[in-house]
């Protein structure tokens, strides 16, 4: 498992390959010319940054601070399920 900081520090094509292999999709925004996508991967999260092409990817990071999640707010919706044991 690598950490955020360390997958940061890939080159982007590798960091590509890795979000959309073994992430787990979780919401797109919409920013000026931009589609971002949210991954959650491994114990964090990373963002893809797509172009308003929709094929280019501008920028592609892991976020290392919960402050990042804060474009998220108000459009994401998770269903969390939680099991009991009997």
């Amino acid at each position: 498992m690598i950490s955020a900081e360390d997958f940061n520090n890939l080159p982007p094509k590798l960091q590509a390959e890795l979000a959309l292999n073994e992430g787990h999709y979780l919401h797109h925004r919409i920013k000026g010319w931009c589609k971002i996508d949210l991954y959650w991967l491994h114990d964090y999260y990373v963002e893809i940054w797509f172009l308003y092409d929709l094929k280019s990817i501008g920028l592609i990071r892991a976020l290392t601070s919960y402050n990042g999640l804060d474009p998220y707010a108000e459009t994401i919706k998770l269903k969390l399920s939680i099991n009991k044991e009997k």
